[in-house]
């Protein structure tokens, strides 16, 4: 049975990265998505609205770099989605990898300033569990992220390869 090519073998990865980062992003949402809404459920329920609406917020300030980084994964997976269909060296693909560090930034500095406020935060009634969902869907969306940095090495080793060959036949 015949080797797949590199280039064959960088656009099946790039496929399962798209299925990955697909997975990792709608459960991140849906992490945040289900947070947010346990902690502001007493607002419908006739609970104290003042409170609930301030722990409401104070929970969407901690989970908002989650969302920042799927916003990473989105990106990352259309510029994964190209290059799984062959286009690799593209101004959309480089636009959209400026896009994944703009995200990253973006997730990165907000959580900082998050971590700061987080003492004050979850004075209140935020509990651990709360946190630790908002923790948890934060890993995962930068695990898939860092999924797309080892994908985004092996192209740039691919194109060191290919520019070797290039450069050899000049």
């Amino acid at each position: 049975m015949a080797r797949p090519t590199p280039d064959r073998r960088l656009r099946q990865r790039a496929r399962v990265f798209g299925i990955l980062a697909f997975w990792a992003a709608t459960l991140s949402v849906l992490s945040v998505f289900t947070q947010v809404v346990s902690v502001a459920a007493p607002l419908w329920r006739g609970g104290p609205f003042a409170a609930t609406l301030l722990d409401t917020l104070k929970v969407l300030a901690l989970t908002a770099p989650a969302l920042f980084f799927v916003a990473g994964l989105v990106r990352s997976r259309r510029v994964f989605g190209r290059i799984g269909q062959g286009d690799i060296f593209t101004r959309a693909n480089s636009e959209g990898l400026i896009g994944v560090g703009a995200a990253l930034l973006a997730g990165a500095v907000w959580a900082m300033a998050a971590a700061g406020l987080e003492p004050t935060i979850h004075a209140n009634t935020l509990g651990p569990v709360a946190h630790d969902i908002a923790e948890g869907a934060t890993q995962l969306a930068l695990a898939a992220l860092g999924l797309a940095l080892l994908m985004i090495g092996r192209i740039m080793r691919e194109a060191v390869r290919l520019k070797t060959e290039t450069d050899g036949f000049v």
